[in-house]
């Protein structure tokens, strides 16, 4: 749920924030997945200002290496201070190292992580968009020196990209790592709104102009994952009453090879509160007809030789 102002910012108004996350608590999920980079900062803010842990709910945050050496000890620490200091807490249920900073080595960029720890600043570690063997490698400088393990790990992952399960997803299990997927509809691509020939609007997620819009059309924006989309949207329509979110995220929670029993889940987004209840209902129906999940696997086919890889 991108909350706040600023880039990427979607919902500001605090009334409203507060609405989607009562709707959020009331089908018994308590879990806000945030970041430093998100809304440069502002998301933590607007979090702080709902007092959302006094409401209950358990808060994610991550430290992404914006420039290199920005995992070297002191500036990591001082980068996840801020994000307490922004929240409003002391601690935080999970905190992530966002994706590798490839200019320090693990071990020093760990002995700071197992520091904060000790502090009592988080409960769990989590990685996002390291690669398998990199997991792997931090997972055991951790267990030899008997430093906080990571037990989560976020990733991108989707009906039409899904290069996570080659080796990431073996990895997990193999550490027992649970795992989050981000980009559950592509970016917005399985919204089915966006056309490759017409240019998103100014601040939107897939706006040229912007860093982030940069990031996205660099995963998503090409004809392959356009022509790939309206594969599935022609399936999709021979069924009343379903949509293709709604087929996005009901192919998460079935037939992917997400792990509920091991703790695995899916973030969401939301723009709006109508949005977080239809999402949210999406993600409680059940599995696809047989021809909605053939249309996956087919759209799959198109886009595998082009989908971005999982890590950074």
């Amino acid at each position: 749920m991108t909350f706040g102002t600023g880039v990427g910012g979607r919902i500001a108004d605090l009334k409203t924030i507060q609405s989607i996350v009562d709707e959020f608590k009331a089908r018994g999920h308590t879990e806000l997945d945030t970041a430093r980079m998100y809304c440069e900062g502002n998301t933590e803010e607007v979090l702080a200002q709902l007092n959302v842990v006094d409401q209950g709910f358990a808060v994610h945050t991550k430290a992404y290496p914006f420039k290199n050496g920005d995992h070297e000890p002191e500036k990591l620490k001082n980068m996840f201070r801020t994000s307490l200091k922004a929240l409003g807490v002391s601690k935080v249920d999970v905190f992530y190292l966002h994706a590798p900073d490839h200019t320090v080595p693990f071990e020093r960029t760990l002995s700071a992580v197992q520091e904060l720890y000790q502090e009592g600043t988080f409960t769990e570690l989590g990685l996002s968009n390291y690669a398998a063997w990199e997991v792997m490698q931090i997972y055991w400088i951790c267990k030899s020196n008997g430093w906080v393990l990571p037990t989560l790990y976020q990733g991108m992952y989707n009906g039409l990209t899904r290069d996570i399960e080659r080796e990431m997803i073996p990895c997990l299990r193999e550490l027992g790592l649970r795992f989050y997927a981000y980009n559950p509809l592509c970016g917005g691509l399985l919204s089915g709104v966006h056309k490759f020939e017409t240019d998103p609007e100014e601040g939107a997620r897939f706006d040229p102009k912007t860093s982030q819009g940069e990031r996205y059309r660099g995963r998503y924006w090409n004809t392959t994952y356009f022509n790939a989309v309206e594969n599935v949207k022609a399936a999709v329509a021979k069924h009343e009453g379903m949509t293709l979110v709604n087929a996005a995220h009901r192919w998460m929670f079935h037939h992917s090879k997400l792990d509920q029993s091991k703790g695995d889940g899916v973030i969401i987004g939301v723009s709006s509160v109508a949005h977080a209840i239809s999402n949210l209902k999406d993600c409680e129906a059940g599995p696809l007809p047989k021809d909605v999940v053939d249309a996956f696997e087919e759209a799959y086919q198109q886009t595998k030789l082009l989908q971005p890889a999982y890590f950074r």
